[in-house]
């Protein structure tokens, strides 16, 4: 109960050092789609003339916006572009909690990472996953001032932003207040998010996602997951585990019954079939797989074929129930499906209309930089304040 008060007061403070509902408003249109006249906002958000007027004087008094250079139009006074101050601006940490490792990044207040930390994880018992993210965390505070929040992700489903329920990947089978135990130890507001949500609320807000009104995010590695964003809203579903498990069914099993995607590209069913064909030996594992796709072995290349046709089927069934403008694929064994070139984008255009053909396809890399960096999206947007 302490660590939740102390939370609440952190939370507080945050919000009554960028002001009201209307400052954060105002900082948060700047901090997300750049500078802006004061009466381009004034239009944008509804406010009116006077409290955008009074709100970015007091923005301004604290240092958190500056101005730009008048820019002059053909009619009227100039423009007098507003900007965030972020060289100066708070800083953020973002942790990624895998099985194996820490990953953790310190950023400005508009998620540009400014440095990284990778720590090995020995236990993931949830006691030990706490002192494993506190070492980085506390370094990454020692060396950057102004922090003003900590988020963290990780596989599983998440109350509240801050109890994680379970984890598969961690062994997790209570709940356990990952953000109390952090607060409590680093002295600063810690949000807790499943790693895909993190992830894909990183992309929407700073990274390619901000180029679509609507996307889809598909990922592959340990677990199977997908994260959409449908006119600049994230859908979490009822539950708030929408996309959060590899269940969706992408053909049949010789039984009959559905065949799941993550029965099929999950890292274990990879590795499974593969020892299974003798392709890789029993103590052998992806890193000798990815040997053989670079040395083109036909059996590695074929089993990663199969990976990104499989992927291709999930994201045509997202494609053709929700209908984006791009389609995103990432995660940790991303890598092997560029090996086997087009067959990815070849077969998902095979499947879906032609009027959808348009489609944008991208590619992000398979490290966790991204997933880290979505992690301190989630304390920024804690900070901020998110729309409703």
């Amino acid at each position: 109960m302490q660590g939740s008060e102390e939370h609440r007061a952190a939370e507080t403070d945050a919000v009554a050092a960028l002001g009201g509902d209307s400052a954060r408003a105002v900082y948060r249109d700047l901090l997300r789609f750049g500078p802006r006249s004061r009466s381009e906002l004034t239009a944008r958000l509804g406010l009116s003339a006077p409290t955008v007027t009074r709100v970015t004087r007091d923005l301004l008094d604290a240092g958190r916006l500056h101005q730009l250079g008048a820019v002059v139009r053909a009619k009227g006074r100039p423009h007098e572009p507003l900007d965030i101050e972020e060289n100066l601006g708070p800083r953020f940490i973002g942790v990624k909690v895998t099985a194996d490792e820490i990953h953790a990044v310190v950023t400005t207040v508009r998620g540009n990472v400014l440095e990284e930390l990778v720590l090995p994880v020995a236990d993931t018992a949830p006691e030990a996953v706490i002192d494993a993210v506190l070492a980085p965390a506390q370094a990454l505070a020692e060396a950057h001032p102004h922090l003003a929040g900590v988020g963290v992700s990780l596989g599983g489903p998440v109350a509240d932003r801050r109890r994680v329920l379970s984890s598969y990947l961690l062994g997790w089978e209570r709940e356990f207040d990952v953000a109390t135990a952090l607060e409590t130890r680093l002295k600063l507001p810690v949000v807790v998010e499943n790693d895909l949500v993190a992830m894909v609320n990183g992309l929407h807000w700073f990274g390619i996602g901000r180029s679509y009104r609507s996307f889809a995010v598909l990922t592959v590695g340990a677990g199977i997951g997908t994260g959409t964003v449908i006119d600049g809203r994230l859908i979490e579903g009822r539950n708030h585990v929408a996309g959060l498990t590899g269940r969706l069914p992408i053909g049949r099993r010789t039984d009959g019954t559905p065949l799941p995607v993550r029965e099929v590209a999950s890292t274990d069913s990879i590795l499974r079939r593969a020892h299974a064909s003798a392709m890789l030996t029993a103590d052998q594992g992806m890193d000798e797989l990815r040997c053989l796709l670079a040395n083109q072995d036909p059996d590695a290349l074929e089993a990663a074929g199969e990976l990104a046709r499989a992927l291709a089927a999930a994201a045509a069934g997202l494609v053709a129930t929700v209908d984006p403008d791009a389609i995103v694929l990432g995660g940790e064994n991303v890598d092997l499906v560029r090996a086997v070139g087009p067959v990815f984008e070849d077969t998902l255009r095979g499947a879906i209309s032609a009027a959808q053909q348009g489609l944008v396809v991208r590619v992000l890399s398979g490290d966790f930089d991204e997933w880290a960096r979505g992690a301190a999206v989630i304390a920024i947007q804690e900070f901020v304040g998110v729309e409703s």
